[in-house]
């Protein structure tokens, strides 16, 4: 499966960096799945869980709110 370059950070810490084959977030609007080649978007966290899988496995991350971005270098994620 194809993979792409995710970043979850913080204020204070980089939480995870690294390459993953999807991820899991709860839009603002509805939970959302990000794969490999998804199209540029930009959207507000609502508080829940966001999931991603790498080679290594499943890691999940609580989140209270944050910001989602999708562009064609990876994906970013600000907490």
């Amino acid at each position: 499966m194809k993979t792409f370059h995710l970043t979850i950070a913080s204020l204070d810490k980089n939480v995870f960096d690294g390459f993953v084959t999807r991820v899991t977030a709860p839009g603002s609007e509805g939970e959302m799945t990000v794969l490999a080649d998804h199209v540029p978007l930009i959207s507000r966290l609502a508080s829940g869980t966001i999931t991603c899988a790498d080679e290594a496995g499943i890691h999940t991350f609580e989140v209270a709110h944050g910001v989602l971005e999708v562009t064609k270098n990876g994906t970013t994620i600000l907490l």
